[in-house]
């Protein structure tokens, strides 16, 4: 994804150790520990194709030892098996699969566990209605219905500068929208469908409480799968980008696709789903705008 200004990624953002600080727009501390991010963050769309980049290379690597290492055995001429040419003909045939296995690793495959656990619960199944992919013409997203006229919150990274937008449900199907208010420093956008569908809105949170240690729970669309539930806890919050409102940490598995996705807490949402980074104590874990910055975006909108 194309980033500008101070994008999440950008060579020119800045993560500072703030955890826990007073401050005018949000008074009152989130503990005494302070997670130590040691990294500038990245989207999860950046996140992942960095591992998939990192992933190729090292598997080109061992190929290449493989190869030097047959080039130099002495040769050998020996009957091969008729089993053993079926068994080499089936690891062939399922190859692919196994690779998908390598892309998807077994974190990966874990959240389809617990997404299919949390899918059970009435509330989850419920907010799904209201949780759409975000397509446009290079890449996904997620979004989430905030009105009942058919607006939509997403991140501004998602849809900057595409020309085509759309909002795709799974069970009422895809609309085009517009950007009818955006928000680049917060990485925040507004959608407009058009012809909107009969969707519930999601409750936005009025005084949600951000402290280390609640437990939330997240929908999006990671990797290539879609209407994905899951579960974790909040760190924490940081400065991000020379804000002066505070972004929040959270230990989760968040992965490429879930950028827009709506944080739940006490069955209304805190925020908004839009960055990975890396923490000493936690390794990868997501972070999530305020919902406060929300409201006000969707103030300015008519």
């Amino acid at each position: 994804m194309k980033e500008e200004g101070t994008q999440p990624g950008h060579p020119d953002c800045e993560i500072e150790d703030n955890f826990g600080a007073d401050h005018p727009d949000h008074p009152g501390q989130l503990g005494e520990e302070q997670p130590d991010v040691t990294d500038v963050p990245l989207t999860p769309e950046e996140l992942e194709e960095e591992e998939f980049r990192l992933m190729v290379l090292q598997a080109q690597q061992e190929a290449l030892e493989e190869e030097r290492a047959e080039r130099h055995a002495p040769a050998k001429r020996r009957k091969v098996p008729r089993a053993a040419i079926w068994v080499m003909a089936l690891v062939l045939l399922f190859q692919p699969i196994a690779f998908l296995f390598d892309i998807y690793s077994l974190p990966a495959i874990d959240f389809l566990k617990t997404s299919a656990r949390l899918s059970k619960q009435p509330d989850i199944a419920e907010w799904k209605q209201s949780v759409a992919v975000i397509l446009t013409e290079d890449g996904k997203g997620t979004g989430f219905v905030v009105s009942g006229d058919g607006k939509v919150i997403t991140n501004h990274h998602v849809v900057q500068n595409r020309k085509q937008i759309t909002v795709s449900f799974d069970k009422n199907g895809r609309y085009a929208a517009d950007i009818i208010a955006e928000d680049n420093v917060n990485d925040l956008a507004v959608l407009q469908m058009k012809d909107p569908p009969d969707v519930p809105p999601l409750p936005l949170a009025k005084s949600p409480d951000y402290s280390p240690g609640e437990a939330v729970r997240f929908i999006g669309n990671p990797l290539n799968f879609y209407g994905i539930a899951n579960e974790g806890e909040l760190i924490g919050e940081t400065r991000w980008a020379g804000r002066t409102t505070p972004v929040i940490l959270l230990a989760a598995p968040v992965y490429r696709g879930n950028s827009g996705s709506p944080v739940f807490q006490d069955k209304e949402v805190i925020g908004v789903i839009f960055a990975v980074t890396d923490l000493d104590k936690y390794g990868k874990a997501g972070m999530f705008i305020r919902i406060e910055e929300v409201l006000y975006l969707l103030g300015t909108t008519k």
